[in-house]
């Protein structure tokens, strides 16, 4: 089998990141505003609650920025999910796998299921394309049999 490589590329998280960052902002400078006006400590408390909301979103918008070997690879000995808020990826052999299914309500979950009772669940907004997530859970169930008891 040769390696194949599906990128991470989370585009749509990420807008949605940088859109509630400034959101956050014009936020903190309200919340800001309103403490030199008089507001109080309650102002300034949710300046700080608005500011640090905002550095959250923007550090995860930099984590989660597309890099190299940044997906899954499906190869002959296995398979490897990068993580993404991690450096170490997660190296799992096809004999570790016990099947693969969707997950949630829309199915925007896929659960690789493993045989001691674990499961890595890879999202489908980590994907910036429905095709590239799509073609994945096609290659992972032509490898893997498919799941026991399934109606």
């Amino acid at each position: 089998m040769t390696p194949r490589f599906f990128s991470f590329d989370p585009r749509p998280t990420r807008i949605a990141l940088v859109l509630g960052a400034c959101l956050l902002a014009v936020l903190t400078a309200w919340a800001l505003a309103d403490y030199r006006g008089g507001g109080g400590l309650v102002a300034m408390a949710r300046a700080g609650i608005s500011a640090g909301l905002m550095l959250t979103f923007l550090v995860s918008v930099h984590r989660l920025r597309p890099r190299a070997q940044w997906g899954i690879t499906l190869d002959s000995a296995g398979v490897r999910v990068a993580r993404p808020f991690s450096g170490q990826p997660l190296e799992l052999h096809w004999g570790q796998i016990d099947s693969v299914r969707r997950v949630g309500r829309k199915g925007s979950v896929l659960g690789l299921f493993l045989k001691e009772e674990g499961r890595v669940l890879v999202t489908r907004h980590l994907f910036a394309r429905k095709a590239v997530y799509e073609e994945l859970i096609a290659a992972l169930e032509d490898r893997l049999p498919p799941p026991r008891f399934d109606a």
